[in-house]
């Protein structure tokens, strides 16, 4: 019985450090701030890792190419900080005006 116990164990630990090991490229594309199918495309190439393992060296591969858009934040969060440094009396009315005319554009 305390066999079979420590196999269960020794199981459980492979196959926890199998799943840490896969999410590799996963928690590389989350920290680097890549977003959408590019995030998705390495999302599914890693779990194809378990079945074949050049899909995790492609998932790697493209978690440290891939540019990351998502870490910028969006124009609202910038109009916040903008709004705040007007209040602030760090930049004047015309620059705050010129600076959120631009952010506006994009």
């Amino acid at each position: 019985m305390a066999e079979v116990f420590v196999a269960f164990i020794a199981m459980f630990f492979v196959a926890l450090v199998c799943i840490a090991f896969l999410a590799i490229p996963i928690m590389i594309a989350n920290a680097r701030g890549i977003c959408g199918g590019e995030h998705t495309a390495i999302v599914v190439l890693s779990i194809l890792g378990i079945f074949f393992g050049l899909t995790w060296v492609v998932a790697l591969v493209l978690s440290l190419v891939w540019r990351g858009d998502c870490l910028g934040g969006d124009n609202l969060d910038k109009l916040d900080k903008l709004a705040k440094l007007y209040k602030d009396k760090v930049i004047t009315k015309s620059e705050y005006e010129r600076m959120k005319a631009k952010l506006l554009r994009e």
